[in-house]
């Protein structure tokens, strides 16, 4: 019987498919056992360390290192791509297969290439960071609809919520949704809203007769409140009185949340204060506004 290796030529086409499908497979398709594997490790290797370290870095860091991460793995996927592409042109025509050029091995690395990625990214979305389209217009004029912003899960294993953060909670009357709020008020705190005025223990957060016109007549007014050692912009309606709300001391264990659109936010004022155990985490950042690109980037807390 004839035992002569089985000589076939390697396909730069296929092999950069490979790479694309588990990165270094395609290395492995060309007779670089080790260096796909060097490929194949390296670029897996991000999400664990990126889960590993994120409870002990600061939330910022943790949540830039998250973005880098992700940007890093695509990177060394079209490296890997290309490298595979080169290695198949510069492969001789008779290369005879190796033990491990069979077709179960290429499968093994694609399976695992398609289900671990899936699992960590459930991980970090659970964990480190999640995505939100913002479907409405009630956290105006710093987020509107259609906007595309971060959630950074970790800041909140690390410190408590703070008045002048805006969270994201799950709604009271039904927890399958989200809900994107500012936090006005901590546990202990006195809540009172009149006339458009929200002040806390006693102490109004904005000057009535400090206001500006909107960007367009159906913005209504805007005013500025500082809470929590920061200032932000919100929204009151031009015409009719303001949504009132009774002076309320705010349990322990919740907080009061406001939309910055106030005219136009199902928040507290209906439902009440939320329980401090639904916030999911602090949103930080806009990385994809809708129209104006001058709102990309961090969001003022």
């Amino acid at each position: 019987m004839d035992n002569k290796p089985i000589e076939k030529p390697r396909k730069p086409l296929l092999a950069t498919t490979l790479s694309l499908a588990a990165p270094g497979l395609g290395q492995i398709y060309c007779g670089r056992f080790a260096r796909g594997m060097v490929f194949f490790f390296c670029s897996f290797a991000f999400g664990p360390l990126l889960v590993a370290t994120a409870s002990h870095a600061p939330s910022t860091t943790a949540l830039m290192a998250a973005i880098a991460s992700i940007f890093l793995v695509l990177v060394l996927f079209v490296y890997a791509a290309v490298d595979a592409y080169l290695l198949a042109r510069k492969t001789a025509p008779d290369y005879r297969l190796k033990e491990y050029n069979k077709w179960y091995i290429y499968a093994f690395f694609i399976a695992f290439s398609i289900f671990y990625p899936v699992s960590l990214t459930s991980v970090i979305k659970q964990e480190v960071i999640q995505a939100y389209k913002i479907p409405s217009n009630n956290m105006a004029p710093n987020i509107v609809r259609g906007d595309y912003v971060l959630l950074n899960k970790i800041t909140y294993k690390q410190q408590q919520p703070k008045k002048g953060d805006i969270i994201v909670f799950s709604y009271p009357n039904d927890r399958r949704l989200d809900y994107i709020k500012r936090i006005v008020a901590m546990p202990g705190d006195t809540i009172e809203i009149r006339d458009n005025i929200v002040s806390i223990n006693g102490t109004p957060l904005s000057d009535a007769a400090n206001r500006s016109p909107g960007a367009s007549p159906d913005d209504g007014t805007i005013l500025t409140e500082t809470n929590g050692g920061i200032a932000y912009a919100i929204r009151v309606a031009d015409q009719g009185p303001g949504r009132d709300y009774p002076k309320t001391i705010v349990p322990p264990g919740h907080c009061f949340v406001l939309g910055d659109n106030r005219a136009h936010s199902h928040d507290s004022r209906e439902f009440g204060p939320i329980p401090l155990a639904d916030v999911k985490g602090r949103v930080e950042y806009i990385y994809y506004p809708a129209g104006d690109w001058k709102r990309f980037g961090r969001i003022a807390r």
